[in-house]
C-alpha cells in the first residue's frame, strides 16, 4: 500500500506531462469534414453545469452567435483538439478554420452581414475597443492569476459542476482529476506570468479587479445593455468575462460579492443576458 501511493503519484506526473503535450498539439486538419454551407461549427471545451463553458472566450462567442442569430453547432474538443494556432475555442466555416474570438467575430460579421452589432460613431467604437481590452487583457487575467495562486482556485474545472462528470468514474476519474489539476495549474500559472498579471500578489490582483469592475459598472450605469437598448458585440464580450465571476466560485468569494452586491447592475446584466 505504501508503495502504491508514490507509484500512482509518479504515474500521475508522467501522464500530466503527456496531457500538457496534448495541450500544445496543433490540429491543422478540419474536424468537421461533412460540413454544411454557411453553418458555423464551434469547437470548445466540454460543457459545465453552472454555465455553458468555463472559458470566457467560449461564452463570448456563444453569446455573440445567439445575439447575431447565426446558426451554429457546438463540438466538444475532448480536451485534445486545438486550432492550428493552438487556441480554443475556434470555429470551422465552409471548410476553413478560424481561431481567436476577436478574429472569429470580425470574420463572421462580414460573412453574415452583422455589422449592426457594432457602434457606428468613431468615439463609441473607441470606447467599445477599450472596454474589450479591459475585460480580456486585464480583468480576466487578474482572475486567472488569482485562481492559479489560490489553493482551491482551480478546483472548479475538475469538479462535477465543471468538467468532472466527463471523466468517467472510480480510479479513472480520480486520476484524470489529478492530472488535469496539475496540468491546468502549471499552464495557467505560466501564461499568467508571461502576460504579467501572474507576477502580482493576491492583494494587488484583487485591487486591479475591483477597479476594473468599478469602471465597467460605471460605464453600464442604468442601461440594460452596454450597447444601450439592445445587446451588441461588447455585451457578448462582457457577459463572457463577467459570468464566470458570478457562477464559478472565486477565491475567498471577494469578486463574486463585488459583482453581485457592490455593483448589482453588473450581476443584473449577467442574469439579463443569460435569460436571453
Amino acid at each position: 500500500m505504501y508503495i502504491a501511493i508514490p507509484l500512482l503519484a509518479v504515474i500521475g506526473l508522467v501522464l500530466s506531462q503527456v496531457y500538457q503535450r496534448l495541450l500544445r498539439k496543433r490540429m491543422p486538419a478540419l474536424l468537421k469534414r461533412d460540413w454544411k454551407n454557411q453553418h458555423v461549427y464551434l469547437i470548445q471545451y466540454p460543457r459545465c453545469r453552472t454555465l455553458p463553458n468555463f472559458s470566457p472566450w467560449s461564452l463570448k462567442l456563444e453569446t455573440w452567435f445567439r445575439i447575431a442569430g447565426i446558426p451554429f453547432t457546438n463540438i466538444n474538443n475532448e480536451f485534445t483538439k486545438f486550432s492550428a494556432k493552438g487556441q480554443v475555442p475556434f470555429v470551422e466555416l465552409n471548410g476553413r478554420q478560424i481561431a481567436d474570438s476577436n478574429i472569429i467575430i470580425a470574420t463572421l460579421r462580414q460573412e453574415f452581414g452583422k455589422t449592426d452589432l457594432e457602434p457606428t460613431d468613431p468615439k463609441e467604437q473607441s470606447v467599445a475597443r477599450a472596454f474589450t481590452a479591459l475585460a480580456e487583457e486585464h480583468l480576466t487575467w487578474a482572475m486567472l492569476a488569482l485562481r492559479s495562486n489560490s489553493k482551491n482556485g482551480l478546483a472548479f474545472p475538475a469538479s462535477d459542476d465543471g468538467w468532472g462528470r466527463h471523466f468517467g468514474t472510480g480510479l479513472k476519474k480520480s486520476l484524470i482529476k489529478f492530472i488535469m489539476g496539475r496540468a491546468n495549474k502549471k499552464l495557467i500559472t505560466g501564461r499568467a506570468n508571461a502576460q504579467g498579471m501572474g507576477r502580482h500578489t493576491p492583494d494587488e490582483l484583487h485591487a486591479f479587479a475591483k477597479e476594473d469592475l468599478k469602471s465597467i459598472s460605471s460605464f453600464l450605469g442604468e442601461k440594460p445593455y452596454f450597447g444601450g437598448d439592445r445587446p451588441t458585440t461588447l455585451d457578448a464580450t462582457m457577459f463572457g468575462h463577467l459570468a464566470p465571476l458570478v457562477y464559478i466560485p472565486t477565491p475567498e468569494g471577494i469578486l463574486t460579492k463585488i459583482i453581485t452586491v457592490t455593483y448589482p447592475n453588473l450581476g443584473q446584466f449577467v442574469d439579463r443576458i443569460k435569460e436571453k
